[in-house]
Parts: C-alpha cells; structure tokens; sequence
C-alpha cells in the first residue's frame, strides 16, 4: 500500500489536467464567465467582438446596403480619394450612375445620406455619353468628419423608372475610412515655439542703386511741376448716390445670371442672396447688419419702425434663408423661386414710395434645378 499510494496521487493530478485540457468546445467555466475573462482564457478571434462590446472609435456596425448596386443596366458607384485623414481634413467622394439613356431618373441626391458627416461643398457633373451608350451622372461632394476612429461613407441611394415604367433602386456599398489625430499617441504636451526664421540680407548695392533711382524719380517730378504752368481743372458735378432699391435689384438680376442655381450651388447661392438683402437694409433704414443674426436685424429693423407687413417679409425671408444655410436643408426649385420672389416683394414694399418697381425677370432663372 505503500508503495502504490504515490502512483494513485500522480494518476488523480494527471486525469484532472487531462479534464481541463479536454473540455468541450462552447462550455466555459462559470466562475468565468461570471467574472469576465479569466486569467489565461484564450483571446477573441481578431475582428469578432464579443456580445454587447461596441468597437472603438465610435465606428457603427455595418449594416447592408437598401439596394443592389446594380439592377439590369443600371448601376452605381461610390469611391473616396481618402481612406485616412486627421479630424477636419476633406475628403472627396464621388458618386457615379451609369443608366441607359432610356433610363428616367426620378432621384439622385447623395447628399440627404450624409449622417454624421459635415458637407463642406458639391458639384453635380455634366451628364456624358458613354463609348458603350450608357449615360453616366456624377455628384462629387466633400465632406469632413470630426470624431477620432473608425468610420465610413455611407451608402448613398438613387431611384430610377425604366423604359418599361418598372421603378427601381440601386445603392452603393459604404466605403471605410478612419480619422486619427493630429498629436502623437500618447503626446498631451503643447509644441515647443518654432525658432525665428532667418531672412537672407540683400547686399548693400542694391539699396543704394534704388535709392539713386527714386531721388532721380522725385527730383524730375518736381523740376516738371515748376516749369509748367497749373491749369485750372474744371470739377465734375457731383453724382447723386443711387437709390438703394436701384442697387438691389440690379445685384439680383445679377446673381440670378450667375449660374449657381444651374450648377447645383445652392447654398452659395442663398449666401450671396442674403447677403444683397442685408445690404439694401442698411443702406435703406442705417441699421448695421453686420455679423449679426436674423433675430438680431429683426430687433433693428422693429426699433427703425419697419411697417408691419415690411416685418412680416423681413423674417419670412430669413427665415427660409437660414433652412439652407444652417440646417442644410436642399429646397425644390418651386421653393426657391418662393424665395427670390419674396426678396422683391420686401424691396417693392419698403423702397421709397415715389420710386416705380422694376418688373422681376426671374422667371427664367429662379427655376433652374439644384
């Protein structure tokens, strides 16, 4: 007995590593899993999260397009210039969908799928033939993200009618990138102060030749001045200042020529809008419009005894304006049309009574498409 005592004890050690070497795939022990992951338990699969674990950097988990990319001969596309950047930088995206020119596209405005990506400008591209007969549209936007991580350009969306009056939609896949940040892993510290640049010192002749040169110059203009004889000018009448409706409508017929709104440069176009309003307003009641809110000119303009239905105009106005500026918001070329036509209106009905209105020619150009 004495003898076998120590070979039972080393075949229990043995039999019991055995038993935790050999269990089952899918069971896990309790204690661990109630406590997390225990000590010396073998990582997760790299790229497989574990239940309720959200992946840094904010990145949302992928989620299936609402659309084939392409169905019959109509297809799309998505590419980004950019697949890393630092927080703000631009990237470009462009957006290309090819159809047949039999195609009717009834929507195709990638900017409504932005989510929480900045717009900072889009172009729409001219339409072009293709060698094969196809017809391809463009959109090319920039955009900028400001959160550090993972993240990507979503899909983006575009509805069509074929030659048989079946509707269809087609999307593109998202396409990932990721934002770092401009310091160093790990770097808290503020940059230390750059040395003074060293500017390069001309050489002395140089100096003296062009101080030569111009005590030449004014010593010639001096000695002409002395030997001619002053003739007395006769002064212009002086010009009247031109009304301030005057100027308002011809900068509108001015930017409704300009072609913003036929290339898709909407918000410039509400900017430069805006912009010719607040400058009628001050030249015609002196209030100050400068880097003020539309609150803020309301508050001015009720103070300068605006009449009421001028008022009503006035913020109706802004009102609209601002949708697009801040909110960016795309309005339909009817709305836009609203707009300047309520521009002249706010000039018609505050412009000094004895001035006739001109008749607005923008028929034509307010609507223009986006």
């Amino acid at each position: 007995m004495r003898t076998l005592a120590p070979l039972i004890v080393s075949a229990l050690v043995l039999g019991v590593g055995l038993a935790g070497r050999a269990a089952p795939a899918g069971m896990t022990d309790p204690g661990a899993a109630r406590a997390g992951a225990a000590p010396g338990a073998p990582p997760l699969a790299q790229g497989t999260p574990a239940a309720g674990v959200t992946r840094s950097g904010g990145a949302q988990p992928d989620e299936p397009p609402a659309a084939p990319a392409q169905v019959g001969s109509v297809r799309i596309e998505a590419e980004a210039d950019r697949k890393t950047v630092t927080v703000g930088d631009p990237i470009t995206v462009t957006i290309r969908l090819i159809h047949p020119p039999d195609v009717r596209v009834t929507s195709f405005d990638p900017e409504r799928f932005l989510g929480d990506l900045a717009l900072l400008d889009r172009k729409a591209a001219e339409p072009r033939t293709l060698p094969d007969g196809g017809v391809q549209e463009a959109r090319v936007l920039r955009v900028a993200r400001y959160q550090i991580g993972a993240s990507r350009i979503p899909s983006f969306e575009a509805t069509f009618v074929d030659a048989s009056g079946n509707e269809g939609k087609v999307a593109t896949a998202p396409v990932p990138f990721a934002v770092g940040s401009i310091l160093a892993e790990g770097d808290t510290r503020p940059a230390d102060i750059k040395n003074p640049a060293i500017m390069a010192v001309p050489p002395t002749w140089a100096f003296i030749l062009a101080a030569v040169a111009l005590a030449s110059l004014v010593a010639a203009w001096m000695w002409r001045r002395r030997s001619r004889r002053a003739l007395p000018q006769a002064e212009a009448p002086a010009v009247p200042p031109r009304p301030a409706h005057e100027v308002a409508y011809a900068e509108l017929e001015r930017l409704l020529s300009s072609g913003l709104l036929e290339s898709g440069r909407l918000k410039q176009f509400y900017i430069e809008l805006v912009e010719i309003l607040r400058r009628y307003l001050t030249a015609r009641f002196g209030v100050d419009t400068f880097e003020r809110t539309s609150a803020e000119i309301l508050d001015a303009l009720r103070l300068a005894r605006l009449p009421v239905k001028g008022m009503a105009l006035t913020a109706e106005f802004f009102g609209a304006c601002d949708m697009v500026k801040f909110a960016k918001y795309v309005p339909p070329p009817e709305e836009t049309r609203t707009t300047v036509e309520r521009a002249y209106r706010l000039i018609d009905e505050t412009r000094p009574r004895e001035a006739a209105p001109p008749e607005p020619g923008i028929s034509a150009a307010a609507g223009g498409g986006r």
